[in-house]
């Protein structure tokens, strides 16, 4: 009996976890970083700032947890795109999984992407910039330099980092005006996966 209660409100606790998490993301999102309290997600959760303070020490703790959730999910995306061979095929599914990431959680994306109060990476981050395995840059670039050491681009591309943000900054760029001026009529824009 007394196993139960503990398992029950373990439970309860993961799930007012995964509120509070879901509410500072879409604050977050919607208000921006600095604009929002511990005391409005508390709000919005419908718990005490000290149910919160429980769970997370502070803001910028809450702010990791969510950046590191979003891209970890996001980098798993990629997953499927590693045993592609051919890094230049490789490159354009990455391509396709980032606009496909971006249409299906367009609020995930506004998050990491277009937020520009936020480091990307707060202090703490438990994500190890370089390491392929869970840095989505990192893993681009080496797709990139795969292909620029198989001779696969033209020869006045060298620079390995110019071309992995060239290609990060087209997708992002596509998926960006898509999100935020995608229904505009001034412009007859074409289906954004054709644009991808």
């Amino acid at each position: 009996m007394a196993q139960a209660k503990v398992a029950a409100r373990s439970r309860a606790e993961d799930q007012t976890r995964w509120r509070i998490l879901a509410a500072a993301a879409e604050q977050f999102a919607d208000r921006g970083y600095a604009a929002t309290s511990i005391r409005d997600i508390a709000r919005e959760v419908g718990v005490t700032v000290g149910a919160i303070y429980v769970h997370f020490p502070d803001k910028e703790a809450l702010l990791t947890e969510l950046v590191e959730l979003e891209f970890i999910q996001f980098r798993r995306a990629f997953d499927r795109t590693a045993k592609i061979a051919d890094p230049i095929e490789r490159i354009r599914k990455m391509g396709l999984t980032f606009v496909e990431f971006a249409l299906k959680r367009p609020d995930a994306f506004k998050f990491l992407f277009m937020n520009t109060q936020i480091d990307v990476f707060p202090k703490g981050h438990l994500i190890e910039q370089g390491n392929p395995a869970v840095d989505c840059y990192a893993y681009l670039k080496g797709t990139v330099a795969e292909a620029l050491a198989a001779n696969r681009f033209r020869p006045e591309f060298k620079d390995v980092d110019l071309l992995t943000q060239i290609f990060m900054s087209g997708v992002h760029g596509i998926v960006s005006l898509h999100i935020a001026r995608g229904k505009d009529p001034w412009v007859k824009w074409r289906p954004v996966r054709q644009r991808a």
